[in-house]
C-alpha cells in the first residue's frame, strides 16, 4: 500500500519522466500501485499520485475485472466528446464536470516492455485521459468552473490545509 497524494501536494503538478528501463524497482512500484488501487476501490492510479514521477498508470476495467498497466502512455487517437462528472483519488469526495473524448486509443508498454495499443470507451476512455493528465501535472480542478470550485471550497481548503 502506498499513500495517495492529495490536492495541494506539489508533486502532483510535476511532469512525470519517461520510463527507460523496466527493472525490479519499476515492477515493485507497479505491484504496490495495483495493491493500492484495489484497496481504495479506484478505477485509475498514476505513479505521481503515489509520489513517484514515472510515466506509469494502472486502470481497473470493471467489465472484465482486469488491471491494465500502461508505461509511457500516449493518446494516438480520440473520437467524440462528452461532459460527465469526474472524481479523483487525490480529490476525495469532489467531482467536476469535464469534457473528454468518448473513445480514445492509447499506446505504451506493458510490464514486460512489449508495446501495447488499447482502445477505451466511455469510463475507460475517461480514465485513460485522466491518468495521462496526471502524468503531465494536470488535475481535474484545472477543468472546473468557478461555480464548481465555490461549491467545493470548504473541501478544497481542507485538502490544502491538511497537505503533508
Amino acid at each position: 500500500m502506498r499513500r495517495i497524494r492529495k490536492y495541494g501536494e506539489e508533486i502532483l503538478r510535476k511532469r512525470s519522466e519517461e520510463v527507460k528501463d523496466i527493472n525490479d524497482n519499476i515492477l515493485k512500484l507497479i505491484k504496490s500501485m495495483k495493491e493500492t488501487l484495489i484497496s481504495v476501490k479506484g478505477i485509475g492510479l498514476s505513479a505521481v499520485q503515489v509520489g513517484i514521477l514515472k510515466r506509469i498508470f494502472i486502470a481497473y476495467n470493471k467489465e472484465n475485472s482486469d488491471l491494465i498497466t500502461v508505461i509511457n502512455p500516449e493518446i494516438i487517437e480520440n473520437k467524440g466528446e462528452k461532459i460527465d462528472l469526474e472524481g479523483c483519488l487525490s480529490f476525495p469526495e469532489i467531482y467536476f464536470s469535464i469534457n473528454r473524448a468518448e473513445k480514445v486509443t492509447i499506446k505504451g508498454l506493458n510490464e514486460k516492455g512489449k508495446e501495447i495499443v488499447i482502445e477505451g470507451e466511455e469510463v475507460m476512455a475517461r480514465c485513460f485521459q485522466h491518468e495521462i493528465d496526471h502524468l503531465n501535472g494536470i488535475l481535474i480542478i484545472d477543468y472546473a468552473s468557478e461555480e464548481e470550485k465555490k461549491f467545493y471550497k470548504e473541501k478544497l481548503d481542507n485538502l490544502l490545509k491538511n497537505k503533508k
